[in-house]
């Protein structure tokens, strides 16, 4: 009586944990289907679980700190076209997990004999065959969902990399008048130089280019970790200076939100009034911990207040203000108001400027990516924020 006793426990136990193979299976199927439509589908303005997972291995596994710091160099430049490539593989690997699962809880023999059919169906080698109606038609479903992966990798990545060299090419526009490191204060001198301050084109060009980063960086975080084709022209220190040539014209002249602005300044309103929120959804995007978007609009009006601290120092305003003395004529007595509205323009996008800058590790440029916050590694399965330091240390 003890051993049928026993024989029905375990034939029950047994059931039971192939009912729960079966809802475990399933379950990591629709996953990595949820994973593979948010990321190329319908990407959404963050990471999935499941990317952020490979993004943070990756990170574990080739980001250190070499002797050789060319080495280093080079493989953070590897970080995400490698992350990137691994994400489909992870995909794949997982699917024929979880289907491997699923045919177990068929009763497809052992556990070995389930990968073997799992593997065969995903990578349509048909070199093991199910036995079943029921096992037939899960496979056939498998092979389906391995031929989308592919169809989706095959999109995917063209897109990627479409975005990756129109960012490029934004800076290889702006190199010219931006100078390489960029900077905004060149970027001001080089317009007056040429005689472009007020030309409509080229702040019309800039905001062109900061909206489609906007739409390719927030849809597709990734793309914020692919290194750039020239290492001293990075496209944080790009996106600073233009923000910071369009607060310093900001600060020396009478701007306004009704209407009554100069010519010269309707160009820089308008491409802050895109550029800021851009920086910030980028950075809150990769999972930095800063602040949501403050509407231009939202800072003009507080120039009565104490300025907000910055990372720019009030030497470095003046010093400033010195070398565009025939941009920005203000006078001695009218520089404590300059002052204050530059650092309430800053400080829209300060956080998020050096946050980005530490997450890319980007060649040091003047008011931008010379003085980075220290960004931890990317979180490995939650989503909460990664961890920063934001202490300012001396530029360079």
């Amino acid at each position: 009586m003890v051993v049928p006793t026993l024989l029905a426990a375990s034939a029950s136990t047994q059931t039971w944990l192939k009912v729960v193979a079966i809802v475990v299976g399933l379950a990591i199927a629709g996953a990595v289907l949820v994973s593979a439509l948010e990321t190329v589908v319908l990407p959404r303005n963050s990471f999935t679980r499941m990317t952020r997972a490979t993004f943070a291995v990756t990170d574990r596994l080739m980001v250190h700190r070499w002797r050789s710091q060319a080495w280093a160099d080079n493989l953070r430049g590897l970080y995400g076209p490698v992350a990137l490539i691994s994400l489909p593989l992870v995909w794949m690997l997982t699917v024929i997990v979880g289907f491997s699962l699923l045919f177990w809880g068929m009763d497809a023999d052992t556990l070995e004999r389930s990968f073997e059919i799992s593997g065969s169906s995903v990578t349509t080698l048909g070199f093991a065959a199910p036995s079943g109606g029921v096992q037939s038609w899960t496979s056939f479903i498998e092979a389906i969902i391995g031929l989308g992966l592919v169809a989706l990798l095959i999109s995917y990545l063209p897109t990627i990399y479409a975005a990756h060299h129109d960012r490029e090419k934004g800076i290889s526009t702006l190199r010219p008048f931006t100078g390489t490191p960029a900077s905004g204060v060149d970027m001001l001198v080089a317009l007056h130089t040429f005689d472009a301050l007020d030309n409509p084109d080229l702040w019309r060009s800039a905001m062109q280019w900061l909206l489609e980063l906007d739409q390719t960086h927030c849809s597709f975080p990734a793309l914020c970790y692919f290194p750039e084709t020239s290492s001293a022209q990075s496209w944080v220190a790009s996106v600073g200076a233009l923000l910071d040539a369009g607060s310093l014209l900001l600060c020396g002249g009478a701007a306004s939100l009704t209407g009554d602005s100069s010519a010269e300044l309707q160009g820089p309103l308008l491409m802050l009034a895109h550029g800021i929120p851009t920086i910030s959804e980028i950075g809150l995007a990769t999972g930095l911990p800063i602040p949501p978007p403050v509407r231009l609009a939202q800072l003009l009006p507080e120039t009565s207040q104490p300025p907000p601290p910055i990372s720019v120092t009030r030497a470095e305003f003046d010093s400033a203000l010195d070398r565009l003395a025939e941009v920005i004529p203000a006078a001695a007595a009218d520089r404590d108001a300059a002052w204050h509205r530059f650092a309430w323009a800053r400080s829209s996008y300060d956080q998020a400027l050096r946050g980005l800058a530490g997450l890319t590790l980007a060649t040091p440029a003047p008011w931008t990516t010379d003085r980075p916050a220290v960004v931890g590694r990317p979180r490995l399965l939650t989503n909460r924020p990664i961890r920063v330091d934001w202490s300012l240390r001396p530029p360079g």
